[in-house]
């Protein structure tokens, strides 16, 4: 899988559709989750697009700190459901947490993750600090990953 990382200004209008159309496939279609998508969150972030044979396959967010948490936050993780069992999901992760420590070193990193995949960000490190909760209709967590020792 080839991954990039750009700026909401770095995307080109295809690239920008592709996403949004590839995150309103699976948070809102498959899940069932009728909730509003294009968040205004995208514009200050940055977006981690992996894809293989020059199909959109795994995708993340990084967004600033002060955007949807007072700590930067990791979010909109997603992989296409033909490929979740190719590890895709685990390398775009990686990549994107490895931008945010490099970005924002010495802070807290703040996700909400679905209950399901909490054991997935526990292997990264993450803790989670939250009760589960619903959000549109799905359990989630919040999770934080303390300060790294710079490596």
């Amino acid at each position: 899988m080839n991954i990039e990382i750009k700026s909401f200004k770095e995307l080109t209008n295809a690239e920008l559709y592709e996403l949004l159309s590839f995150r309103t496939q699976i948070f809102v279609v498959e899940q069932e989750c009728a909730y509003q998508e294009v968040d205004n969150q995208d514009q200050p972030s940055l977006h981690v697009i992996g894809k293989q044979n020059n199909v959109l396959v795994a995708c993340a967010r990084i967004c600033p700190p002060g955007t949807v948490y007072q700590e930067p936050s990791i979010g909109r993780v997603a992989v296409l459901e033909s490929e979740r069992q190719s590890g895709f999901g685990r390398k775009i992760f990686q990549r994107a947490l490895d931008e945010t420590l490099r970005l924002y070193p010495n802070q807290k990193i703040k996700i909400q993750a679905q209950v399901y995949l909490e054991e997935f960000y526990k292997s990264f490190g993450f803790t989670t600090i939250s009760d589960p909760y619903p959000d549109v209709g799905v359990m989630h967590v919040d999770m934080i990953l303390p300060p790294q020792p710079n490596g």
